[in-house]
C-alpha cells in the first residue's frame, strides 16, 4: 500500500511539473506575441545591421540570388535539355522558397546564442527572440521575391488567380519556421557543434530536394521525392506561383508535419525553456 501510494504521489508530481512547464511556455508565447511592436522592430534592425553603410542594403541578397539563378538557369537548362523559358521560372521560385527554408534552418541554430547578452540582462519572453528571428527571415524572403516578379514579367507568365494559393502555403511554412526555431534554438545553444551539423545536413538536403531539378525527372523513383518533407513545403508555394497547384498529397503531408512539429516543438520548448539562459 505504501509503495503504491508513493508511486501515485510521484506520478502526480511529475504530471504537475509537466503541466506547469507547459503553462509557463504558453504564457511565454502569449506575452511575446503581444509584444509584436518590439520584435517587428528588432527583426527589421537585424536585417539592416548586416548591411550597414551599404548602398543597396538587403537588396545585395536579391542581386546575388538573381545572378546565381540567371547563371545556373542557362547552364542547367542545357544540361537537363529543358527550354530556358520553362526552367528559369522553375529554378527562380525554387531558389527563393529554399532560401527561406534553408536559411531559416541555419539561422535558427543561433537564435538564442546570438542574443545571449540580452537574455541574461533583460527579462523578456524567450519567444520574442524566435518571433524576431522569424520576422527577419520573412523580410529577407520578401526582398528575394522581387526576382519572381522580374521573371514572370520577362517571360510573360500569367499564373492567374491561383497564385494567391501560395499565401496559405507561405503561412504554413512560416509557422514551421517558428516550430523549427523552438527546437533548434535550445538544442544548438546546448551543443555548440550542432550548427555545423545542421549546416552540413541542409547542404545535402538542397541537392536531395527538387530545387534545381524537377521531380518529373524521376518517374520511376517518385517515392524517393514523396518521402522528402521539404519537397512538399516547396511545392505548396512554388506550384501556385507558376500557374499550377499543389496536390492534396502535398497539403496532407504538410499539415501532418505541421501538427507533429507543433506538438513536439511545444513540449521540447516547455521542457528546456528554463535552461536556455544558462546555455546561451
Amino acid at each position: 500500500m505504501a509503495v503504491s501510494a508513493s508511486k501515485t504521489i510521484l506520478s502526480a508530481n511529475a504530471s504537475s511539473t509537466t503541466s506547469g512547464r507547459l503553462q509557463a511556455a504558453f504564457r511565454d508565447m502569449s506575452l511575446a506575441f503581444s509584444m509584436r511592436e518590439l520584435w517587428l522592430f528588432l527583426g527589421w534592425r537585424d536585417v539592416q545591421k548586416h548591411y550597414r553603410r551599404s548602398v543597396l542594403g538587403p537588396l545585395w541578397l536579391t542581386l546575388s540570388m538573381g545572378v546565381i539563378v540567371g547563371g545556373m538557369g542557362v547552364l542547367y537548362s542545357q544540361i537537363f535539355q529543358i527550354d530556358p523559358e520553362q526552367y528559369l521560372p522553375f529554378l527562380a521560385v525554387g531558389f527563393i522558397v529554399w532560401g527561406m527554408i534553408g536559411g531559416a534552418l541555419n539561422a535558427a541554430c543561433t537564435v538564442f546564442s546570438s542574443a545571449s547578452h540580452a537574455i541574461r540582462q533583460i527579462r523578456l519572453p524567450l519567444m520574442v527572440y524566435i518571433f524576431q528571428f522569424t520576422w527577419s527571415q520573412f523580410i529577407t524572403f520578401s526582398h528575394n521575391f522581387i526576382i519572381y516578379f522580374l521573371v514572370i514579367l520577362y517571360f510573360g507568365i500569367n499564373p492567374g488567380i491561383g497564385a494567391f494559393m501560395a499565401i496559405p502555403g507561405l503561412l504554413v511554412l512560416v509557422i514551421n519556421v517558428v516550430f523549427a526555431a523552438m527546437i533548434l534554438g535550445p538544442l544548438c545553444a546546448r551543443f555548440r557543434d550542432m550548427p555545423m551539423i545542421v549546416g552540413s545536413i541542409v547542404q545535402v538536403l538542397f541537392f536531395l530536394t527538387p530545387v534545381i531539378w524537377n521531380a518529373d525527372q524521376l518517374p520511376d523513383r517518385a517515392f524517393f521525392v514523396h518521402f522528402n518533407p521539404f519537397y512538399h513545403f516547396l511545392e505548396i508555394v512554388r506550384a501556385p506561383l507558376l500557374g499550377g497547384s499543389a496536390t492534396w498529397f502535398n497539403w496532407g503531408a504538410v499539415l501532418g508535419i505541421t501538427l507533429f512539429m507543433g506538438v513536439f516543438a511545444t513540449l521540447f520548448f516547455a521542457r528546456y525553456r528554463a535552461r536556455i539562459a544558462y546555455w546561451a
